[in-house]
């Protein structure tokens, strides 16, 4: 199952999904969007979010923790 596929079957469910960057060890939470994951790391401004393709998602992410 890839991550996206987690992801979907995560919101179903959950309120919160932690996600690793898989290259820098960074953390943050996602959500799918129309455009693919919105990735947010908790930036006060929000300069740090952004959106990544769904391909992008699942080859550099995964998903840590799902939190209902």
């Amino acid at each position: 199952m890839t991550e996206y596929a987690k992801l979907i079957l995560a919101e179903q469910t959950c309120h919160t999904i932690e996600i690793r960057e898989k290259a820098t060890g960074k953390e943050g939470v996602a959500n799918s969007c129309a455009d693919g994951v919105e990735l947010f790391y908790g930036a006060d401004d929000g300069s740090d979010d952004k959106t990544v393709s769904i391909e992008v998602f699942n080859s550099a992410f995964e998903i840590v923790a799902m939190i209902k």
